[in-house]
């Protein structure tokens, strides 16, 4: 039997659609039911188990078309299930498609209401949490006009505000972790990462395997539809990003820490410099082994902000990540002056590169290290050259006895 605690648990969840071969047959179908075994099926989902308890963390990862949204989907109670199980206990606030429950001519005001009811809260919950949503939404006095006035970023502001507020069991995400504008899409990422704090379970569905690691304990590997992996997050970030590998179609370049919003509002790069032996340049040679290479990055941030960190990840042609560094990671605090101004150099002395051509990324993020503010793409271009035949692409430190 399973538990009554709030949680997720799901066994041999699956979620099939018929295939016809021509629209007779789909009416057929329609009219006289056949038997399921005697059909063509394609499974969006097939056989997954699930348990999440409160506090936990599921990060779910896979290729387009996988069946990640399908599962989301499942859980949300917006499909039923073919065949297994699965039961929801606890408030599940849904952030799939936002606003996909507003009616366009109702105002603001009107579609809280709605949208909330939807949610399944009560109307004195509703009241209860009517201000918050308001001031959190933070649209001013189009509260009280048709949301088809609305622009993209009034809507989802208060589509986010509707979902969050009311302080779910159960928060599912689907991309979306930062909505809007500059400062709120911080607000709604701070916001999210509350209610994780607060014991919320969170299963968050991405592409962006950055942010996966960082915010979940836990990750799952779909793949047409069935599990390839699961468990501790990097544990199965590796077998995903091994498995990519060898299909060639290699994603996980540090363009996948990049979100949809454009929040450079609140803190960009001013300038990227880099420097080798001497030379400063966008384009460098260096020795391996003796060179030493510099980045240096100023920046501006708004002061009213926690002070930003700074990564930077050294590229290969295939787009892979062949290392990467961040100042959270080594307990590095920039400085910054009083209007939010700033700078900070990387330093890698003796070059460990082996021969071959590289390139440099960097970002700009939250004080977290999660949240990214701006990210300059392969800004920085490099020739190793080396002076013996050794292979690979690394000179590991090492010794002889």
């Amino acid at each position: 039997m399973l538990s009554k605690k709030i949680g997720i648990f799901a066994r041999g969840l699956s979620k099939a659609y018929e295939i016809h071969s021509s629209q007779l047959t789909r009416l057929k179908h329609m009219l006289f039911k056949p038997d399921l075994n005697k059909v063509d099926l394609f499974y969006a989902v097939k056989g997954v188990d699930l348990e999440l308890r409160a506090g936990q963390s599921l990060g779910i990862i896979g290729e387009n078309g996988a069946g990640k949204s399908t599962l989301l989907q499942l859980i949300c109670g917006n499909l039923a299930p073919t065949s297994g199980d699965i039961e929801v206990i606890g408030r599940v606030a849904p952030l799939l498609e936002l606003g996909a429950g507003f009616n366009l001519e109702f105002t603001g005001m009107e579609n809280i209401f709605l949208n909330a009811s939807l949610l399944g809260l009560s109307k004195d919950e509703i009241l209860y949490h009517l201000e918050d949503i308001i001031d959190f939404a933070d649209i001013g006095s189009f509260i009280d006009q048709p949301v088809r006035v609305y622009s993209t970023g009034m809507y989802m502001r208060l589509a986010f505000a509707i979902a969050t507020v009311i302080r779910p069991d159960i928060l599912v995400i689907d991309e979306s972790i930062s909505v809007g504008d500059g400062r709120f899409a911080r607000k709604s990422f701070n916001r999210i990462m509350e209610l994780k704090e607060q014991g919320v379970i969170m299963l968050f569905c991405s592409h962006s395997l950055f942010h996966v690691e960082s915010l979940c304990e836990e990750a799952l590997w779909i793949h047409q539809g069935q599990v390839k992996a699961q468990g501790k997050t990097q544990k199965v970030l590796i077998e995903y990003n091994n498995w990519i590998d060898r299909q060639q179609q290699v994603e996980t370049n540090f363009g996948n820490w990049i979100m949809d919003s454009d929040i450079r509002e609140n803190a960009r790069f001013l300038n990227i410099e880099a420097r080798c032996d001497g030379i400063t340049g966008n384009c460098l040679t260096a020795n391996s082994s003796f060179s030493t290479l510099e980045i240096k990055i100023n920046f501006h941030s708004d002061p009213e902000i926690p002070t930003p960190t700074a990564a930077v990840g050294i590229i290969l042609p295939d787009n892979r990540i062949l290392t990467s560094c961040g100042t959270w990671i080594d307990d590095i605090i920039l400085e910054r002056s009083a209007d939010g101004k700033g700078v900070v150099t990387l330093s890698y002395p003796n070059l460990p590169l082996l021969k071959g051509e590289y390139s440099l990324s960097a970002a700009l993020l939250c004080e977290r290290g999660i949240h990214i503010y701006d990210y300059a793409e392969r800004v920085i271009s490099l020739e190793v050259k080396q002076n013996h035949r050794m292979q690979g692409l690394v000179d590991i430190p090492h010794y002889w006895r």
